[in-house]
């Protein structure tokens, strides 16, 4: 029987981050995946692809990072955009331990897939590859030039200010019951932060000029109807990548959450077979 363990560690500044861990009934995982979670998510509303993959015989590792989910922190927040890379790296660590000598891929979606991006541009020890879904690099709507003025003049004050992201459960998903989901989610975070809105922009630009620092192989997948991570700005991306080894593929009628969608099940088998190819 497949087993389930969570808990919480201490991030490089002290602050309580949530883990998870999903170990297959096999006995001993075919590899390891570890999975980062959107801006204003949680680890909690990956647990059909976590079942998906550990079905599959895939040992699965999960996190909250600051501010999100069971994690500390201001509420969809972080002082700096390096906040948010050093509690990846601290999961990270944590994976590599428990991994040992085994493949240990990454699956990340959205802000996951941004925060990856400059992750693998570092160069994350251990990593057989990576899996970005709807990575965020670059917004699917341009912000009225007052409201990014004001982002940077709020942001300079009251840096962890919630305001509206203008994200509506309908953008993210066409599950009706998905959709409600999201609605009903105590711990899901509807709104944004003007000192996060600065930082992840500067982060996007920055993630760009790091594609071609990028070899390990990759599988980029997203929404062709997503209307919050513009799909251009993936694929464009994708192509500066240095790794030989790197697929793309958009999915018809599907919008920001490929893995939270009604064919969901078709991304997850791409998802499985793309990591069994490479173990």
């Amino acid at each position: 029987m497949a087993r389930h363990d969570e808990g919480f560690f201490t991030g490089k500044d002290n602050t309580r981050l949530f883990w998870t861990l999903d170990l297959p009934d096999s006995g001993t995982p075919r590899a390891h995946v570890a999975v980062v979670h959107g801006y204003g998510d949680h680890i909690g509303r990956y647990r059909p692809v976590i079942d998906a993959l550990v079905q599959d015989g895939f040992a699965v590792h999960g996190f909250d990072y600051r501010g999100h989910g069971r994690a500390d922190g201001r509420r969809a927040y972080a002082n700096k955009w390096t906040d948010f890379l050093e509690d990846l790296d601290g999961f990270w660590q944590r994976v590599r331990r428990a991994a040992g000598t085994d493949k240990i891929f990454l699956l990340a979606h959205s802000h996951g897939g941004l925060m990856a991006v400059h992750a693998l541009a570092k160069g994350l020890e251990g990593l057989s590859g990576a899996i970005l879904s709807a990575p965020y690099l670059k917004l699917a709507i341009t912000p009225p030039a007052v409201k990014v003025f004001a982002a940077r003049m709020v942001g300079s004050v009251v840096p962890w200010l919630s305001v509206s992201s203008g994200l509506t459960p309908d953008m993210l998903t066409t599950d009706p019951e998905l959709q409600k989901a999201v609605g009903a989610d105590p711990l899901y975070v509807p709104f944004a932060t003007p000192r996060w809105f600065v930082e992840s922009t500067l982060a996007q630009a920055e993630a760009l000029l790091l594609a071609p620092k990028i070899q390990v192989p990759l599988f980029v997948l997203c929404g062709q109807e997503d209307g919050v991570a513009l799909p251009a700005a993936a694929r464009s991306f994708f192509e500066a990548t240095a790794t030989a080894d790197k697929k793309f593929k958009e999915y018809p009628g599907m919008r920001h959450e490929p893995l939270n969608e009604r064919e969901r099940s078709t991304v997850f088998q791409d998802i499985s077979g793309w990591i069994s190819a490479h173990l």
